[in-house]
Protein backbone atom coordinates (compact mmCIF):
# COMPACT_ATOMS: atom_id res chain seq x y z
CA UNK A 1 0.00 0.00 0.00
CA UNK A 2 1.76 3.39 -1.13
CA UNK A 3 1.11 6.54 0.60
CA UNK A 4 -1.42 7.97 -1.36
CA UNK A 5 -4.04 4.90 -0.32
CA UNK A 6 -3.19 5.26 3.05
CA UNK A 7 -3.81 9.10 2.77
CA UNK A 8 -6.55 8.86 0.29
CA UNK A 9 -5.89 11.11 -2.18
CA UNK A 10 -4.38 11.34 -5.78
CA UNK A 11 -1.31 11.26 -7.02
CA UNK A 12 -1.15 14.93 -8.16
CA UNK A 13 -2.17 15.98 -4.80
CA UNK A 14 -0.67 19.74 -3.80
CA UNK A 15 1.11 20.05 -0.51
CA UNK A 16 -1.94 21.60 0.73
CA UNK A 17 -4.51 18.60 0.33
CA UNK A 18 -1.65 16.41 2.06
CA UNK A 19 -1.57 18.39 5.38
CA UNK A 20 -5.24 18.98 5.00
CA UNK A 21 -5.68 14.97 4.82
CA UNK A 22 -2.66 14.30 7.39
CA UNK A 23 -4.43 16.79 9.73
CA UNK A 24 -7.85 15.33 9.34
CA UNK A 25 -6.21 11.61 9.44
CA UNK A 26 -4.47 12.27 12.87
CA UNK A 27 -7.19 12.20 14.82
CA UNK A 28 -8.61 9.27 13.95
CA UNK A 29 -5.22 7.53 14.62
CA UNK A 30 -3.89 9.43 17.54
CA UNK A 31 -0.19 8.34 18.94
CA UNK A 32 -1.59 7.35 22.67
CA UNK A 33 -4.60 4.93 21.29
CA UNK A 34 -2.98 4.03 17.50
CA UNK A 35 0.79 4.17 18.01
CA UNK A 36 1.10 1.66 14.46
CA UNK A 37 -1.23 3.46 12.86
CA UNK A 38 -0.11 7.13 13.78
CA UNK A 39 3.27 5.75 12.62
CA UNK A 40 2.41 4.99 9.32
CA UNK A 41 0.48 7.75 8.69
CA UNK A 42 3.41 9.76 9.66
CA UNK A 43 5.65 7.84 7.17
CA UNK A 44 3.04 8.44 4.81
CA UNK A 45 2.91 12.14 4.99
CA UNK A 46 6.47 12.18 4.75
CA UNK A 47 6.98 10.28 1.59
CA UNK A 48 3.98 12.45 0.06
CA UNK A 49 5.10 15.78 0.97
CA UNK A 50 8.55 14.92 -0.27
CA UNK A 51 7.02 13.62 -3.90
CA UNK A 52 4.68 16.87 -3.93
CA UNK A 53 8.24 18.97 -3.58
CA UNK A 54 9.47 17.29 -6.47
CA UNK A 55 6.62 18.05 -8.57
CA UNK A 56 7.05 20.75 -11.08
CA UNK A 57 5.41 23.91 -10.43
CA UNK A 58 1.63 24.17 -11.87
CA UNK A 59 -0.68 27.15 -11.78
CA UNK A 60 -3.67 25.87 -10.47
CA UNK A 61 -7.24 27.24 -10.66
CA UNK A 62 -8.10 26.70 -6.97
CA UNK A 63 -7.61 30.33 -5.31
CA UNK A 64 -4.34 29.80 -2.89
CA UNK A 65 -4.91 30.04 0.63
CA UNK A 66 -3.90 33.17 2.76
CA UNK A 67 -0.77 33.63 4.76
CA UNK A 68 -2.49 33.50 7.47
CA UNK A 69 -4.58 30.87 7.21
CA UNK A 70 -1.33 28.91 6.10
CA UNK A 71 0.56 29.90 9.05
CA UNK A 72 -2.35 28.90 11.62
CA UNK A 73 -2.29 25.56 9.83
CA UNK A 74 1.30 24.97 10.80
CA UNK A 75 0.97 26.44 14.80
CA UNK A 76 -1.56 24.04 15.39
CA UNK A 77 0.12 20.94 13.60
CA UNK A 78 2.86 21.45 15.94
CA UNK A 79 1.01 22.16 18.71
CA UNK A 80 -0.68 19.32 18.26
CA UNK A 81 2.76 17.27 17.38
CA UNK A 82 4.10 18.79 20.77
CA UNK A 83 1.07 17.37 22.62
CA UNK A 84 1.24 13.95 20.99
CA UNK A 85 4.91 14.05 21.67
CA UNK A 86 4.81 14.91 25.35
CA UNK A 87 1.85 11.85 25.76
CA UNK A 88 4.36 9.63 24.07
CA UNK A 89 7.20 10.68 26.12
CA UNK A 90 5.60 10.74 29.17
CA UNK A 91 4.46 6.82 28.64
CA UNK A 92 8.02 6.09 27.59
CA UNK A 93 9.18 7.43 31.18
CA UNK A 94 6.39 6.15 33.37
CA UNK A 95 8.01 2.92 34.77
CA UNK A 96 11.53 3.76 32.89
CA UNK A 97 14.89 2.52 34.81
CA UNK A 98 18.58 2.94 34.41
CA UNK A 99 18.55 -0.58 32.31
CA UNK A 100 16.06 0.30 30.02
CA UNK A 101 16.68 3.87 28.70
CA UNK A 102 18.50 2.86 25.93
CA UNK A 103 15.33 0.68 24.76
CA UNK A 104 12.67 3.92 25.57
CA UNK A 105 15.32 6.58 23.89
CA UNK A 106 15.55 4.12 20.61
CA UNK A 107 11.81 4.01 20.96
CA UNK A 108 11.12 8.07 21.09
CA UNK A 109 13.68 8.58 18.47
CA UNK A 110 10.97 5.95 16.37
CA UNK A 111 7.54 7.95 17.62
CA UNK A 112 9.36 11.60 16.72
CA UNK A 113 9.28 13.07 20.81
CA UNK A 114 13.27 12.34 21.79
CA UNK A 115 13.26 16.49 22.45
CA UNK A 116 10.50 15.79 24.89
CA UNK A 117 12.22 12.53 26.11
CA UNK A 118 14.93 14.21 26.80
CA UNK A 119 13.27 17.29 28.49
CA UNK A 120 11.08 15.17 30.82
CA UNK A 121 13.93 13.34 31.64
CA UNK A 122 15.69 16.17 33.07
CA UNK A 123 13.03 17.12 35.06
CA UNK A 124 13.39 13.31 36.85
CA UNK A 125 16.75 13.94 37.62
CA UNK A 126 15.92 16.74 39.66
CA UNK A 127 12.73 14.98 41.40
CA UNK A 128 13.42 13.06 44.67
CA UNK A 129 13.73 9.83 43.55
CA UNK A 130 16.53 6.91 44.79
CA UNK A 131 17.67 6.77 41.49
CA UNK A 132 17.88 10.57 40.18
CA UNK A 133 21.45 10.47 39.94
CA UNK A 134 22.17 7.48 38.08
CA UNK A 135 18.87 8.72 35.73
CA UNK A 136 21.10 11.73 35.51
CA UNK A 137 24.48 9.68 34.75
CA UNK A 138 23.15 8.51 31.73
CA UNK A 139 22.04 11.83 30.28
CA UNK A 140 25.44 12.78 31.04
CA UNK A 141 26.26 10.26 28.37
CA UNK A 142 23.65 10.02 26.06
CA UNK A 143 22.77 13.84 26.12
CA UNK A 144 25.97 15.90 26.89
CA UNK A 145 24.55 17.41 29.77
CA UNK A 146 26.58 20.17 31.13
CA UNK A 147 29.12 20.61 28.11
CA UNK A 148 30.10 22.56 25.40
CA UNK A 149 27.71 20.31 23.25
CA UNK A 150 24.40 19.92 25.41
CA UNK A 151 20.98 21.52 23.52
CA UNK A 152 21.05 25.38 23.87
CA UNK A 153 17.12 25.37 24.39
CA UNK A 154 17.30 23.09 27.56
CA UNK A 155 16.54 25.33 30.78
CA UNK A 156 19.56 26.99 32.33
CA UNK A 157 18.47 26.71 35.76
CA UNK A 158 17.37 23.36 35.60
CA UNK A 159 20.74 22.42 34.29
CA UNK A 160 22.10 24.74 37.53
CA UNK A 161 20.58 22.42 39.70
CA UNK A 162 21.21 19.40 38.43
CA UNK A 163 24.95 20.38 38.13
CA UNK A 164 25.13 20.75 42.02
CA UNK A 165 23.56 17.89 42.82
CA UNK A 166 25.50 15.49 40.88
CA UNK A 167 28.55 17.05 42.35
CA UNK A 168 27.24 16.04 45.71
CA UNK A 169 26.59 13.00 44.28
CA UNK A 170 30.09 12.14 42.63
CA UNK A 171 31.78 13.33 46.11
CA UNK A 172 29.25 11.16 48.39
CA UNK A 173 30.14 8.12 45.95
CA UNK A 174 33.92 8.34 46.13
CA UNK A 175 33.68 9.13 49.98
CA UNK A 176 31.95 5.89 49.93
CA UNK A 177 34.31 3.46 48.05
CA UNK A 178 37.54 5.33 50.13
CA UNK A 179 36.31 4.95 52.89
CA UNK A 180 35.21 1.23 52.24
CA UNK A 181 38.79 0.83 51.43
CA UNK A 182 37.53 -0.34 47.41
CA UNK A 183 40.99 0.92 46.17
CA UNK A 184 40.82 -0.33 42.71
CA UNK A 185 36.75 1.03 42.63
CA UNK A 186 38.01 4.04 43.32
CA UNK A 187 40.85 4.50 40.78
CA UNK A 188 38.47 3.17 38.53
CA UNK A 189 35.52 5.88 39.07
CA UNK A 190 38.45 8.64 39.13
CA UNK A 191 39.75 7.89 36.12
CA UNK A 192 36.16 8.25 34.48
CA UNK A 193 35.37 11.43 35.95
CA UNK A 194 38.12 12.89 34.42
CA UNK A 195 37.53 11.95 31.41
CA UNK A 196 34.00 13.11 31.70
CA UNK A 197 33.06 15.98 29.13
CA UNK A 198 31.38 17.56 32.33
CA UNK A 199 34.28 18.42 34.24
CA UNK A 200 36.65 19.68 31.39
CA UNK A 201 35.67 23.34 32.24
CA UNK A 202 38.21 24.73 34.65
CA UNK A 203 36.34 25.92 37.42
CA UNK A 204 35.09 22.16 37.71
CA UNK A 205 38.30 20.76 37.32
CA UNK A 206 39.53 23.06 40.22
CA UNK A 207 36.62 21.83 42.39
CA UNK A 208 37.02 18.49 41.23
CA UNK A 209 41.04 18.70 42.58
CA UNK A 210 39.74 20.83 45.87
CA UNK A 211 37.63 18.02 46.70
CA UNK A 212 39.80 14.55 46.05
CA UNK A 213 42.25 16.17 48.17
CA UNK A 214 39.60 16.71 50.82
CA UNK A 215 38.54 13.09 50.74
CA UNK A 216 42.35 11.94 51.23
CA UNK A 217 42.37 14.29 54.51
CA UNK A 218 39.46 13.45 56.09
CA UNK A 219 38.50 9.42 55.26
CA UNK A 220 39.72 7.26 57.80
CA UNK A 221 41.62 4.66 55.06
CA UNK A 222 44.93 5.43 53.43
CA UNK A 223 46.46 4.11 51.09
CA UNK A 224 49.73 5.15 49.27
CA UNK A 225 48.70 3.66 45.83
CA UNK A 226 45.80 6.00 45.93
CA UNK A 227 48.05 8.61 46.88
CA UNK A 228 50.62 8.32 44.26
CA UNK A 229 47.96 7.42 41.64
CA UNK A 230 46.20 11.30 42.77
CA UNK A 231 49.40 12.87 42.47
CA UNK A 232 50.45 11.83 39.40
CA UNK A 233 46.83 12.39 37.24
CA UNK A 234 46.39 15.90 38.71
CA UNK A 235 50.34 16.70 39.23
CA UNK A 236 50.17 17.44 42.96
CA UNK A 237 54.12 17.35 42.59
CA UNK A 238 56.58 17.51 39.61
CA UNK A 239 59.72 17.35 42.06
CA UNK A 240 62.13 14.79 44.37
CA UNK A 241 61.32 17.58 47.07
CA UNK A 242 57.99 17.65 46.70
CA UNK A 243 57.42 19.54 50.02
CA UNK A 244 59.21 22.62 48.44
CA UNK A 245 57.27 22.21 45.41
CA UNK A 246 53.43 24.09 45.65
CA UNK A 247 51.61 22.00 43.30
CA UNK A 248 48.44 22.07 41.69
CA UNK A 249 46.96 21.10 45.47
CA UNK A 250 45.25 23.74 47.86
CA UNK A 251 48.59 23.97 50.05
CA UNK A 252 46.95 23.52 53.24
CA UNK A 253 45.47 20.11 51.93
CA UNK A 254 48.53 19.28 50.63
CA UNK A 255 50.73 19.90 53.60
CA UNK A 256 48.26 17.11 55.54
CA UNK A 257 48.65 14.38 53.03
CA UNK A 258 52.42 14.69 53.25
CA UNK A 259 52.00 13.90 57.01
CA UNK A 260 49.19 10.95 56.29
CA UNK A 261 51.59 9.59 53.77
CA UNK A 262 55.00 9.65 56.11
CA UNK A 263 52.18 8.43 59.04
CA UNK A 264 51.59 5.49 56.99
CA UNK A 265 55.08 4.56 55.88
CA UNK A 266 55.69 3.94 59.72
CA UNK A 267 52.07 1.93 60.17
CA UNK A 268 53.23 -0.13 57.47
CA UNK A 269 56.55 -0.72 59.09
CA UNK A 270 55.38 -1.83 62.13
CA UNK A 271 53.43 -4.25 60.66
CA UNK A 272 56.27 -5.43 58.45
CA UNK A 273 58.26 -5.67 61.81
CA UNK A 274 55.36 -7.59 63.58
CA UNK A 275 55.54 -10.47 60.62
CA UNK A 276 58.99 -10.65 61.22
CA UNK A 277 58.72 -12.20 64.65
CA UNK A 278 62.27 -10.90 66.00
CA UNK A 279 63.42 -10.39 69.37
CA UNK A 280 64.18 -6.70 69.64
CA UNK A 281 62.08 -4.55 71.57
CA UNK A 282 60.34 -2.63 68.41
CA UNK A 283 59.22 -6.07 66.70
CA UNK A 284 58.18 -8.00 70.05
CA UNK A 285 55.95 -4.79 70.85
CA UNK A 286 54.47 -4.24 66.99
CA UNK A 287 53.69 -7.77 66.99
CA UNK A 288 51.51 -7.81 70.35
CA UNK A 289 49.70 -4.74 69.22
CA UNK A 290 48.73 -5.39 65.43
CA UNK A 291 49.07 -9.10 65.13
CA UNK A 292 45.31 -10.63 66.32
CA UNK A 293 45.64 -13.00 69.12
CA UNK A 294 43.64 -15.01 71.70
CA UNK A 295 43.54 -13.19 75.26
CA UNK A 296 45.53 -16.77 75.95
CA UNK A 297 48.09 -16.34 73.39
CA UNK A 298 48.58 -12.65 74.05
CA UNK A 299 48.85 -13.59 78.12
CA UNK A 300 51.28 -15.89 77.09
CA UNK A 301 53.35 -13.77 74.69
CA UNK A 302 53.43 -10.77 77.01
CA UNK A 303 55.68 -13.32 79.63
CA UNK A 304 58.42 -13.03 77.10
CA UNK A 305 58.73 -9.50 77.67
CA UNK A 306 61.04 -7.48 79.49
CA UNK A 307 61.56 -3.91 80.54
CA UNK A 308 62.51 -2.71 77.21
CA UNK A 309 60.19 -4.18 75.41
CA UNK A 310 57.04 -2.65 77.31
CA UNK A 311 58.78 0.54 76.71
CA UNK A 312 58.46 0.20 73.22
CA UNK A 313 54.76 -1.08 73.57
CA UNK A 314 54.05 2.00 75.33
CA UNK A 315 55.72 4.60 72.59
CA UNK A 316 54.35 2.88 69.88
CA UNK A 317 50.84 2.91 71.37
CA UNK A 318 51.03 6.56 71.80
CA UNK A 319 51.83 7.07 68.35
CA UNK A 320 49.34 4.59 67.10
CA UNK A 321 46.80 6.63 69.02
CA UNK A 322 47.87 10.04 66.91
CA UNK A 323 48.52 8.87 63.64
CA UNK A 324 46.06 5.40 63.13
CA UNK A 325 42.66 5.99 63.88
CA UNK A 326 41.48 3.07 61.94
CA UNK A 327 44.06 0.80 63.40
CA UNK A 328 43.22 1.71 66.99
CA UNK A 329 39.36 0.35 66.57
CA UNK A 330 40.67 -3.22 65.43
CA UNK A 331 42.92 -3.25 68.63
CA UNK A 332 40.95 -5.06 71.78
CA UNK A 333 38.72 -2.63 73.26
CA UNK A 334 39.37 0.10 70.95
CA UNK A 335 42.44 0.89 72.81
CA UNK A 336 46.10 1.03 71.84
CA UNK A 337 46.73 0.95 75.17
CA UNK A 338 44.64 -2.30 76.18
CA UNK A 339 48.11 -4.30 76.94
CA UNK A 340 48.68 -2.59 80.38
CA UNK A 341 46.65 -5.20 82.49
CA UNK A 342 49.36 -7.73 80.86
CA UNK A 343 52.10 -5.57 82.67
CA UNK A 344 53.54 -7.71 85.53
CA UNK A 345 55.04 -5.98 88.71
CA UNK A 346 58.57 -6.00 88.97
CA UNK A 347 58.84 -8.55 91.54
CA UNK A 348 62.80 -10.06 92.47
CA UNK A 349 62.85 -13.50 91.11
CA UNK A 350 62.98 -15.65 94.23
CA UNK A 351 66.61 -17.21 93.85
CA UNK A 352 67.44 -13.56 95.52
CA UNK A 353 65.85 -14.76 98.15
CA UNK A 354 67.17 -17.97 98.40
CA UNK A 355 70.80 -16.80 98.51
CA UNK A 356 69.90 -14.23 100.97
CA UNK A 357 68.52 -16.81 102.89
CA UNK A 358 72.04 -18.95 102.45
CA UNK A 359 74.53 -16.09 103.15
CA UNK A 360 72.64 -15.62 106.87
CA UNK A 361 72.94 -19.53 107.71
CA UNK A 362 76.57 -19.14 106.34
CA UNK A 363 77.63 -16.44 108.95
CA UNK A 364 75.55 -18.04 111.44
CA UNK A 365 77.22 -21.25 110.99
CA UNK A 366 80.18 -18.97 110.91
CA UNK A 367 79.78 -17.39 114.24
CA UNK A 368 78.98 -20.20 115.91
CA UNK A 369 81.78 -22.57 114.84
CA UNK A 370 84.30 -19.51 115.50
CA UNK A 371 82.75 -17.93 118.17
CA UNK A 372 82.98 -14.25 115.75
CA UNK A 373 81.79 -10.92 116.47
CA UNK A 374 78.39 -10.38 115.06
CA UNK A 375 80.44 -7.35 113.05
CA UNK A 376 82.22 -9.97 110.88
CA UNK A 377 79.21 -12.52 110.83
CA UNK A 378 77.50 -9.34 109.24
CA UNK A 379 80.16 -8.52 107.04
CA UNK A 380 80.60 -12.23 105.60
CA UNK A 381 76.80 -12.71 105.20
CA UNK A 382 77.46 -9.18 102.93
CA UNK A 383 80.32 -10.92 101.09
CA UNK A 384 78.74 -14.18 100.23
CA UNK A 385 75.76 -12.29 99.78
CA UNK A 386 77.50 -10.23 96.66
CA UNK A 387 79.45 -13.47 95.74
CA UNK A 388 76.29 -15.12 94.80
CA UNK A 389 74.66 -12.24 93.78
CA UNK A 390 76.63 -11.37 90.95
CA UNK A 391 76.45 -14.52 88.79
CA UNK A 392 72.88 -14.70 89.55
CA UNK A 393 72.58 -11.47 87.92
CA UNK A 394 74.66 -12.11 85.07
CA UNK A 395 73.26 -15.57 84.67
CA UNK A 396 69.79 -14.23 84.37
CA UNK A 397 71.32 -11.05 81.67
CA UNK A 398 72.50 -14.63 79.46
CA UNK A 399 70.59 -17.23 80.40
CA UNK A 400 66.67 -15.13 79.33
CA UNK A 401 67.68 -14.14 75.69
CA UNK A 402 68.84 -17.87 75.08
CA UNK A 403 65.66 -19.77 76.60
CA UNK A 404 63.54 -17.21 74.31
CA UNK A 405 64.93 -19.00 71.43
CA UNK A 406 62.90 -22.04 72.77
CA UNK A 407 60.22 -20.43 73.75
CA UNK A 408 57.44 -22.84 72.23
CA UNK A 409 58.94 -26.12 73.58
CA UNK A 410 59.71 -24.16 76.78
CA UNK A 411 56.03 -23.47 76.80
CA UNK A 412 54.65 -26.84 76.26
CA UNK A 413 57.21 -28.69 78.79
CA UNK A 414 56.54 -26.26 81.18
CA UNK A 415 52.49 -26.94 80.65
CA UNK A 416 53.70 -30.88 81.01
CA UNK A 417 56.07 -30.56 83.79
CA UNK A 418 55.88 -27.45 85.90
CA UNK A 419 53.47 -27.56 88.06
CA UNK A 420 54.92 -30.78 89.56
CA UNK A 421 57.97 -29.23 90.05
CA UNK A 422 57.24 -26.14 91.74
CA UNK A 423 54.42 -25.27 94.39
CA UNK A 424 54.17 -21.44 92.41
CA UNK A 425 50.80 -20.41 90.78
CA UNK A 426 51.64 -19.41 87.82
CA UNK A 427 53.68 -22.61 87.23
CA UNK A 428 57.03 -21.05 86.22
CA UNK A 429 58.64 -21.99 83.29
CA UNK A 430 61.38 -24.03 83.30
CA UNK A 431 63.80 -23.50 80.95
CA UNK A 432 63.27 -19.28 81.28
CA UNK A 433 63.10 -19.25 85.29
CA UNK A 434 63.31 -23.32 86.79
CA UNK A 435 66.51 -24.17 85.40
CA UNK A 436 68.42 -20.60 86.60
CA UNK A 437 67.30 -21.15 89.97
CA UNK A 438 68.24 -24.38 90.60
CA UNK A 439 71.72 -24.06 88.71
CA UNK A 440 72.33 -21.14 91.45
CA UNK A 441 70.98 -23.69 93.68
CA UNK A 442 74.03 -26.05 92.84
CA UNK A 443 76.67 -23.06 93.12
CA UNK A 444 75.20 -22.46 96.57
CA UNK A 445 75.91 -25.71 97.33
CA UNK A 446 79.24 -25.26 96.03
CA UNK A 447 80.84 -22.19 97.75
CA UNK A 448 79.12 -22.59 100.68
CA UNK A 449 78.38 -26.24 101.65
CA UNK A 450 75.27 -28.64 101.93
CA UNK A 451 73.62 -26.25 104.95
CA UNK A 452 73.07 -23.04 102.36
CA UNK A 453 72.14 -25.16 99.69
CA UNK A 454 69.40 -26.48 102.02
CA UNK A 455 67.97 -22.59 103.32
CA UNK A 456 68.21 -22.11 99.68
CA UNK A 457 65.77 -24.58 98.76
CA UNK A 458 63.68 -24.23 101.95
CA UNK A 459 63.33 -20.10 100.94
CA UNK A 460 62.33 -20.99 97.47
CA UNK A 461 59.88 -24.00 98.64
CA UNK A 462 58.58 -21.30 101.18
CA UNK A 463 57.81 -18.54 98.45
CA UNK A 464 56.09 -21.27 96.27
CA UNK A 465 53.62 -22.14 99.47
CA UNK A 466 52.70 -18.76 99.62
CA UNK A 467 51.95 -17.90 96.31
CA UNK A 468 49.11 -20.59 96.19
CA UNK A 469 47.22 -18.86 99.00
CA UNK A 470 44.67 -16.17 97.82
CA UNK A 471 45.51 -13.10 99.98
CA UNK A 472 42.34 -10.86 100.96
CA UNK A 473 42.76 -7.55 99.71
CA UNK A 474 43.37 -5.75 102.31
CA UNK A 475 46.42 -7.36 102.75
CA UNK A 476 48.00 -6.13 99.31
CA UNK A 477 50.76 -3.72 100.27
CA UNK A 478 51.53 -1.56 96.92
CA UNK A 479 54.96 -0.49 97.43
CA UNK A 480 55.44 3.70 96.81
CA UNK A 481 56.59 3.92 92.58
CA UNK A 482 59.79 4.65 92.54
CA UNK A 483 61.33 5.54 89.14
CA UNK A 484 65.13 5.24 89.04
CA UNK A 485 66.87 6.81 86.64
CA UNK A 486 68.20 4.14 83.64
CA UNK A 487 72.30 3.04 83.71
CA UNK A 488 73.56 2.05 80.23
CA UNK A 489 75.40 -1.09 80.58
CA UNK A 490 79.12 0.02 81.27
CA UNK A 491 77.59 2.80 84.71
CA UNK A 492 75.89 -0.77 85.60
CA UNK A 493 78.83 -3.09 85.56
CA UNK A 494 80.94 0.01 87.12
CA UNK A 495 78.33 0.17 90.02
CA UNK A 496 78.57 -3.61 90.50
CA UNK A 497 81.97 -3.29 90.85
CA UNK A 498 82.41 -0.43 93.48
CA UNK A 499 79.07 -2.11 95.80
CA UNK A 500 81.55 -5.61 95.67
CA UNK A 501 84.17 -3.40 96.46
CA UNK A 502 83.00 -1.77 99.25
CA UNK A 503 81.45 -5.19 100.76
CA UNK A 504 85.02 -6.36 100.22
CA UNK A 505 86.43 -3.65 102.32
CA UNK A 506 84.18 -4.08 104.66
CA UNK A 507 84.82 -7.16 105.29
CA UNK A 508 88.60 -6.60 105.71
CA UNK A 509 88.21 -3.99 108.28
CA UNK A 510 85.62 -6.16 110.23
CA UNK A 511 87.64 -9.27 110.78
CA UNK A 512 90.76 -7.12 111.53
CA UNK A 513 89.52 -5.18 114.28
CA UNK A 514 88.03 -8.71 116.08
CA UNK A 515 91.75 -9.89 117.47
CA UNK A 516 92.25 -12.93 119.95
CA UNK A 517 94.83 -12.50 122.58
CA UNK A 518 97.99 -11.92 122.08
CA UNK A 519 97.35 -10.79 118.34
CA UNK A 520 98.01 -7.52 116.66
CA UNK A 521 100.04 -4.62 117.84
CA UNK A 522 101.36 -4.63 121.79
CA UNK A 523 103.71 -3.16 124.06
CA UNK A 524 107.44 -3.78 123.39
CA UNK A 525 107.86 -4.92 126.55
CA UNK A 526 105.51 -7.34 126.24
CA UNK A 527 106.72 -9.16 123.22
CA UNK A 528 109.14 -12.12 123.30
CA UNK A 529 112.47 -12.42 121.44
CA UNK A 530 111.58 -9.03 120.05
CA UNK A 531 115.31 -7.42 120.56
CA UNK A 532 118.01 -8.84 118.14
CA UNK A 533 120.57 -9.45 120.47
CA UNK A 534 118.50 -11.64 122.82
CA UNK A 535 120.15 -14.17 123.58
CA UNK A 536 117.60 -16.81 125.38
CA UNK A 537 117.60 -20.25 124.00
CA UNK A 538 114.03 -20.22 122.96
CA UNK A 539 115.37 -17.23 121.15
CA UNK A 540 117.86 -18.76 119.25
CA UNK A 541 116.18 -22.14 118.36
CA UNK A 542 113.21 -22.28 117.00
CA UNK A 543 111.02 -24.80 119.36
CA UNK A 544 110.07 -27.74 118.01
CA UNK A 545 106.32 -29.04 117.78
CA UNK A 546 106.09 -30.73 121.67
CA UNK A 547 108.34 -27.60 122.87
CA UNK A 548 105.67 -25.07 121.52
CA UNK A 549 102.71 -27.42 122.61
CA UNK A 550 104.12 -27.89 126.44
CA UNK A 551 104.72 -24.09 126.46
CA UNK A 552 100.91 -23.10 125.25
CA UNK A 553 100.31 -25.56 128.16
CA UNK A 554 101.92 -23.99 130.44
CA UNK A 555 100.92 -20.86 129.98
CA UNK A 556 97.09 -21.87 129.84
CA UNK A 557 97.45 -23.16 133.05
CA UNK A 558 99.36 -20.26 134.53
CA UNK A 559 96.24 -18.36 133.68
Amino acid sequence: MNCWAILGLEADADSRSIKRQYATLLKVHRPDEDPTGFQRLREAYEQAMEWSRREPTVVRQALAPSLEEELSFELEHVRFEQRAGAQQAEQLLADVTVERLDERLAQARVSHCAREFEDQLLMMCLSPRDDGMLLAAWGLVQFNWLSAWQRLDLSSQALELLLRAYCKHVEKDLRELLDAGQVDAFIERFVALKQADWLQPFERHDWFNETLARLLVDSSFWSVHVFETLCSHQHWYVAANEAEIEGRCPPPYWTALLQRRDDQVFVETLERLADLNDREPQSRAARLLLTPMTDTERSAFARRFFEADWNACRTLSEKLQRLGPARCRQMPNGDPFFWKPLVQPRQARPMFAGLLGASLTWAAGEYLSDKSGIGASFAAMLFWLCVLATPSAALLWVWCPMADRFWSFDVRLSRAVSPRLSLRRPAPLVLRELLPSWLMGALTWACCGAAAFASYTVVLLALGGLSRIAWPETLHIKPPKVRLPALGRAPSIALMIGVIGLTLLFYTIASSQLMGPDQGLQPFSKRSCSGPLDSRQECRIAPTQEQWYGQSRAQEGHR
